[in-house]
């Protein structure tokens, strides 16, 4: 026994004075867009950054922002070329965008994007969107609020669901509410209530996934293609997973985007506003 602690223990010495390297990957263009009913595309550009054993800050991270792509949408009917700027809502805080189209149900959008000598194309479609049956805050502990929506599905059709929160005066743009991800696989008939909680954003350091007393917060419940829902899938599993040291992500998030990384997603949205200080149901 004393002779195995013995090896082990010269193991662990020799593998602790190894300086294992693995090659640096190659950069990649990223891809974060999406575009609404009624609504103008939003497309965010980077390139990933490579994993180091150093930490980065949000200064350096400034290189990775794509300020000279070009981005081309096309809904079947016409071809509309997005104009680059400055915007601090996103992180990066850069968008590409135009005037000259808007997000129609059951059209096909068809993305595409080139940097130098990369290119990617995505494409997605936007379904119809759904009403919630209402909104409700339930209080969870002393100041803390989740909010409650009560939604149908309609059971003759393959729907995907996903909520978005943004805080008024707190949040610049909507993030992903914290597990707001709805199959209706997993929905029965009549009305079923799903819990909504705050999202995680890059801006701040410390994550509470429930809403304070004084919040307004504003919930938008969109529905999706299933390309798109198979992201957000794999985006929420890293997401939650990477919070328990039991689990540790390896996997990549699945993507519609070909050539890059990322997602190009069309919403059907339904937007809703809901102070936290006023419980109660909300049509």
């Amino acid at each position: 026994m004393k002779r195995l602690l013995g090896i082990l223990a010269a193991c662990v010495c020799c593998f602790s004075c190894v300086d294992i390297r693995l090659p640096e990957a190659e950069s990649e263009l990223v891809l974060e867009g999406w575009i609404e009913e009624d609504g103008f595309p939003v497309v965010l550009l980077s390139t990933s950054v490579p994993v180091t054993t150093g930490s980065k800050d949000m200064e350096s991270l400034q290189e990775h922002i794509v300020r000279w792509g070009k981005v081309v949408i096309s809904d079947g009917d016409k071809e509309v070329v997005l104009t680059g700027g400055p915007d601090e809502r996103f992180i990066p805080p850069y968008s590409y965008t135009t005037a000259k189209m808007r997000g129609q149900v059951g059209k096909t959008y068809t993305l595409k994007a080139e940097y130098k000598d990369r290119r990617i194309t995505a494409s997605t479609t936007i379904p119809q969107s759904k009403e919630l049956e209402y909104l409700r805050t339930e209080q969870v502990s002393p100041g803390k609020y989740k909010i409650v929506a009560g939604m149908k599905d309609d059971s003759s059709g393959k729907d995907f669901y996903k909520f978005f929160v943004k805080r008024e005066g707190k949040d610049s743009t909507y993030m992903s509410s914290f597990l707001g991800l709805v199959n209706d696989e997993v929905l029965t008939d009549g009305v079923n209530e799903v819990s909504v909680y705050n999202g995680i954003s890059v801006r701040e350091s410390d994550f509470d996934q429930y809403f304070e007393e004084d919040d307004v917060v504003y919930v938008r419940f969109s529905t999706m293609d299933e390309a798109s829902w198979r992201y957000w899938d794999g985006f929420e599993e890293i997401q939650s997973l990477s919070r328990n040291p039991f689990f540790p992500v390896s996997n990549a998030i699945r993507s519609n985007v070909t050539g890059g990384l990322g997602y190009w997603a069309g919403y059907g949205s339904t937007y809703y506003r809901l102070p936290i200080s006023a419980p109660g149901e909300k049509e």
